[in-house]
C-alpha cells in the first residue's frame, strides 16, 4: 500500500462511520439534528476526499517529474 491509500483510508473510515450513524438513526426511528449533521458532514468529507486525493496524486506527480 502507498502512503496515500493509507492516508485517504483516513477519510474513508470516517466516511463510512458517518453513514452508519444516519443509517443507524434512521433505523431506530430517532432523527434529530445529529442526523442532519451526520448527513452533511459526510457530503463534506467527500468534497475533502476527492480535493486531498487530487493534491496527493498532484505531489506524486511532481516527486516523479524530478527525480
Amino acid at each position: 500500500m502507498s502512503k496515500k491509500e493509507i492516508f485517504m483510508g483516513g477519510y474513508y473510515l470516517v466516511m463510512v462511520f458517518f453513514v452508519s450513524c444516519a443509517l443507524y438513526d434512521l433505523v431506530s426511528e430517532s432523527v434529530t439534528g445529529f442526523t442532519f449533521g451526520y448527513v452533511f458532514a459526510l457530503f463534506y468529507f467527500i468534497y475533502r476526499a476527492r480535493v486531498v486525493s487530487e493534491h496527493l496524486s498532484y505531489l506524486e506527480k511532481k516527486d516523479e517529474d524530478i527525480s
